[in-house]
């Protein structure tokens, strides 16, 4: 299942302030489960980039869609992705996957927690998308932080799907990330799967505050995808 796949690209685009969305082709009998990633190869880099022509990307776009795949990632001066940001519809690229075990759990009971820090949005979207789809009727509040409004992708989006599903609470955060901050938003304790995704700085942050809070550690799950906005 994990061997490499040939895709190619459907487009490329600028979403939100030094954020870009790559859709891609890909075979109609490809399946993921939401929340999971790829590792996405460029054939051939156009500028040199030390870290290689393949990287990892958690995948933005439902399960439902099919023969379609879309990713986020920021703008950087690596190689690699002035290389992606520049390729054109047509254009092949090989992906292996999916891997990752973050997914919406089987039971619904408990109410989800997702802290998203950038472009950490991706794998969360996935299962949000699919949630409101399927209406799986999980309780899921998104803690979504940047450094302001201009760079948080999808935000209309998920702004519409908050006001269409009541099982559905989006927070925003603009700006540095406070404890203050947090403590105004989750003031009322409750028990919950907490999942954090986003730069190691925002997971370091994010899983003190819960650990300080008490949160049971097997209550938490994070992913680090996004180590360097410069990759």
């Amino acid at each position: 299942m994990n061997l490499a796949k040939k895709g190619t690209i459907i487009s490329i685009k600028q979403i939100a302030k030094r954020t870009v969305e790559a859709v891609i082709k890909v075979s109609e009998d490809f399946n993921f489960i939401a929340g999971q990633y790829i590792w996405l190869m460029v054939p051939k880099l156009k500028y040199p980039d030390p870290r290689g022509n393949t990287r990892m990307f958690s995948i933005a776009s439902s399960p439902n869609l099919k023969g379609e795949l879309n990713i986020i990632f920021r703008i950087s001066g690596s190689g690699y992705k002035k290389t992606l940001v520049e390729m054109t519809p047509g254009e092949e690229i090989i992906f292996s996957g999916p891997y990752g075990h973050m997914m919406l759990p089987e039971d619904n009971s408990l109410p989800i927690v997702f802290m998203a820090g950038g472009v950490g949005i991706a794998p969360f979207l996935s299962m949000i998308r699919f949630s409101n789809e399927t209406s799986s009727e999980h309780k899921i509040t998104l803690i979504y932080a940047n450094a302001n409004r201009e760079e948080a992708a999808y935000l209309n989006e998920l702004t519409q799907t908050q006001g269409q599903n009541p099982n559905f609470k989006l927070i925003t955060v603009f700006g540095k990330l406070s404890m203050e901050t947090l403590k105004k938003i989750t003031k009322q304790p409750f028990k919950a799967i907490w999942s954090v995704v986003g730069p190691q700085g925002f997971i370091d942050f994010a899983g003190k505050y819960l650990s300080e809070r008490g949160i049971p550690f097997k209550d938490i799950v994070f992913e680090q995808f996004y180590p360097n906005p410069a990759s």
